[in-house]
């Protein structure tokens, strides 16, 4: 995919008029060749890093002073030691996708059946490794069946969907599907599905104020009272880094009511489960005072609505926070997976593309670019809850959906577990 982008843009030089200017001394294969070498250059630091896995780790010689800036050789000496214990002896190196002369994704396959994703940036004035990621590991081959089974088997409550959008009615994998359960961050979502229903502008500008500041994860926040930015800008924070403060400012701008009449249109099946649609500054205030979420919780669907108002004003404070699976089911967003999913295909079918652009920045998992031409995510996590979905197109054309969310009252649910089962699935529908 990244090789097909820069031979379009390569034969758009070449075609271009000269309009007076020298033409300049390049060419598509020119480029693809330097591609083709940088390729091979990470590959090699790729394999040699496998084989110190597999053999005598010589770290010192491997990495590059900067990245030593962030962690010890100790600490590195810990983790590779670590993953070949747990998984195996590497098997084979596979480039996945390339990004830049620097930087590389590979697949590292271990004896044990392991597939481990591995994010790798070579200093090229050294020749060493000055950055390494290695994602969530997963089992190779796994079926979506078996995962289905796996999931099944975890401790709670757990919904997961596999469907293959342009077939109708092509489940693949479903549990639960339509049982509505917690999502947590997922909710925004709907945000981002009302904007694109609404048909905004992406270049509306919107001020944030004193009062719509709300707690962590974001940087909008910290920006000073009568910051502007645009609707695009806010709306890419509030997906690819969960900004909850940019995402009640886009709230409050299409606003509660508009966005609770949007949701059947969003493909919600149970509307009144989401109403009021609550911002994310709706829960931290009722999860603040007992006595707030208590009155809340008893309170009818009328009555919300004026406690929301009643308590909109009260300074939000992460000391008075208490985070816990309290009430998850009561204070804060109910979807099922098959609602998400019918989400995601409004993605996929809407005319304006900005929406399922947004949703690429941040894919969330290791994306086979030789099996998928795009991928869409958005994930969420609080204590209780883990939950993802995906909207993915495959290299042939053919859209699918992936969606799991994983509620657990007594103990906050593994969401290392969960990425790998949801990596497997993503691994199974590219058919790998």
């Amino acid at each position: 995919m990244k090789r097909t982008l820069t031979l379009v843009f390569c034969l758009w030089l070449v075609q271009a008029p000269a309009a007076g200017l020298e033409q300049a001394p390049m060419s598509c294969e020119n480029d693809a060749g330097a591609q083709e070498e940088s390729e091979k250059v990470l590959l090699r630091k790729a394999e040699e890093l496998a084989a110190q896995m597999n053999g005598t780790l010589r770290v010192r010689e491997l990495f590059d002073a900067v990245y030593f800036r962030y962690t010890s050789l100790a600490k590195t000496v810990e983790t590779l030691s670590r993953l070949h214990r747990e998984y195996g002896r590497i098997a084979a190196v596979r480039l996945e996708t390339y990004d830049t002369p620097e930087t590389a994704h590979f697949i590292f396959e271990t004896e044990k059946s392991f597939l481990l994703p591995l994010a790798l940036t070579v200093n090229r004035e050294t020749g060493r490794i000055s950055s390494m990621l290695f994602r969530t590991p997963n089992r190779k081959n796994l079926s979506l069946a078996s995962i289905k089974e796996q999931f099944a088997a975890l401790p709670g409550e757990a919904g997961f969907l596999a469907v293959k959008l342009n077939a109708p009615g092509a489940v693949l994998e479903a549990l639960h599907s339509n049982d509505a359960m917690a999502i947590s961050a997922l909710s925004k979502l709907y945000i981002l599905g009302a904007v694109q229903e609404k048909e905004y502008s992406w270049k509306k500008t919107l001020t944030l104020k004193e009062g719509a500041r709300s707690l962590p994860p974001g940087r909008t926040r910290d920006w000073p009272a009568g910051s502007p930015a645009t609707l695009h800008t806010l709306a890419l924070g509030m997906i690819a880094e969960n900004d909850n403060t940019a995402a009640d400012m886009i709230a409050d701008m299409v606003g509660r009511g508009n966005i609770e009449d949007l949701l059947p249109r969003l493909g919600h099946s149970a509307p009144e489960l989401m109403t009021p649609f609550l911002k994310t500054a709706d829960v931290f205030r009722l999860k603040s005072d007992t006595e707030s979420a208590l009155d809340y919780m008893n309170a009818s669907r009328a009555e919300r609505y004026w406690l929301l108002d009643k308590i909109a004003g009260t300074p939000l404070s992460s000391v008075n926070y208490k985070p816990g699976p309290f009430a998850m089911d009561r204070i804060g967003w109910r979807a099922s997976t098959a609602d998400l999913c019918r989400l995601m295909d409004r993605f996929r079918t809407g005319e304006d593309r900005t929406a399922r652009d947004i949703l690429s920045v941040n894919p969330g998992l290791a994306i086979p670019g030789n099996r998928f031409d795009y991928a869409g995510y958005k994930g969420g996590a609080e204590p209780g809850v883990v939950s993802g979905a995906w909207l993915l197109m495959r290299e042939n054309g053919d859209w699918y959906c992936l969606a799991g969310v994983w509620n657990n009252w007594r103990e906050s649910p593994d969401e290392k577990r969960f990425q790998g089962l949801m990596q497997s699935a993503v691994y199974a529908i590219g058919g790998q």
